[in-house]
């Protein structure tokens, strides 16, 4: 009942966002205020919401795919959360804190790729292309409110449990910018989808998304792999799937901003976990490991573990926190994108189309 009462407050506030945002769109659309076009592919990733719908696990997939079909991609991020300024090129050496926790998992993933963030993307590419003139394919993390690069090619994610159509405008929602914004994606796509979704789903879903005419609607479901141990993540024989753990007791802690389809999974696979949550992007200090420890230590079991996701590891590795973890078996659980029925060559093709025909802005 306070929520409803609150929600009817910020609603003036909400209003006077997206009216703000309708206008800087506005100047951009009229190209009154420019965007920046560059002589290779760019793709963007990005979403309407403030986060949650899986950007991460589709760059990685478009990455992967890439360079699978001998392209030589570059990742750019803004680095979110992380402690320095400026253009940074990740390395695998470094930490979630210089670098933001998406780009080094990202780094962690690729070792070869160039990794990059920098709050102004433009300036960021130009320095990637600098840098690394091999580079003739740049993938935007998290591009589609920044508008200062026109993207070739722009990706619009929305979560199937909230779509954009459901949600409301910052600080009433999570939306940071009006629902109209969808007009500028190529390509929309529907994640975390319940398995083996109806195609009377996608089609009431597809009128719901208000798709146009020239654009593309994809629908995914999160694909979860097998779980690493920290200590020893580069040994595929020591990974574990979830349903290996029945007997084990298990603390899981996250800092993302939706549990549930991980929630949903663990118990599938039969995991009665005692859960701990954090905000999303969570910069874990000694006092949440101490409290995590002293969870973990609670259980009057000898066969226990702890289980964490992946980006959040990324997040604590490096750091001095990680040192409280030596020993321990602690599990990361990594995520990819898993495609609906026959789509998954629907989307490669797309992909290779626009590569291949070098397009700049759309």
């Amino acid at each position: 009942m306070i929520f409803k009462y609150l929600r009817y407050i910020l609603f003036p506030i909400a209003l006077l966002y997206g009216t703000i945002i309708k206008i800087r769109n506005l100047l951009y659309d009229l190209n009154i205020i420019k965007s920046a076009e560059f002589n290779i592919p760019v793709i963007g990733i990005g979403n309407l919401s403030t986060g949650g719908t899986g950007k991460t696990p589709m760059a990685e997939y478009i990455i992967g795919f890439l360079l699978e079909n001998g392209y030589n991609p570059a990742f750019l991020s803004r680095g979110y959360g992380r402690k320095t300024k400026g253009f940074l090129e990740v390395t695998s050496e470094q930490n979630a804190e210089l670098t933001g926790d998406e780009p080094f998992q990202v780094k962690h993933k690729f070792l070869n790729l160039c990794v990059a963030v920098c709050e102004d993307r433009s300036l960021g590419i130009e320095k990637i292309l600098s840098l690394h003139p091999s580079v003739n394919v740049i993938v935007l993390d998290d591009s589609y409110q920044h508008r200062r690069v026109k993207p070739g090619l722009n990706i619009l994610l929305t979560d199937y449990m909230l779509p954009y159509y459901k949600n409301f405008l910052l600080p009433v929602g999570s939306l940071r910018e009006p629902v109209s914004g969808r007009k500028r994606a190529d390509v929309i796509i529907l994640t975390k989808c319940p398995e083996n979704i109806s195609l009377k789903s996608k089609s009431i879903q597809k009128k719901k998304l208000m798709i146009g005419d020239k654009q593309s609607v994809f629908y995914t479901m999160i694909e979860y792999k097998l779980l690493k141990k920290v200590s020893d993540e580069n040994n595929a024989s020591l990974s574990i799937s979830p349903e290996d753990l029945w007997q084990s007791k298990v603390v899981l802690f996250t800092g993302i901003s939706n549990n549930k389809p991980l929630e949903l999974y663990l118990d599938n696979a039969g995991i009665r976990a005692r859960y701990l949550k954090f905000p999303d992007h969570h910069r874990y200090s000694d006092a949440d490991i101490d409290m995590i420890l002293k969870k973990w230590k609670s259980i009057p079991f000898d066969n226990k573990v702890l289980i964490t996701t992946e980006k959040d590891w990324r997040r604590i590795e490096g750091s001095p926190q990680a040192k409280a973890f030596l020993g321990l078996p602690l599990y990361f659980l990594p995520i990819s994108v898993q495609w609906s029925a026959n789509e998954k060559p629907v989307f490669n093709n797309m992909l290779l189309n626009y590569v291949r025909s070098g397009k700049k802005g759309n």
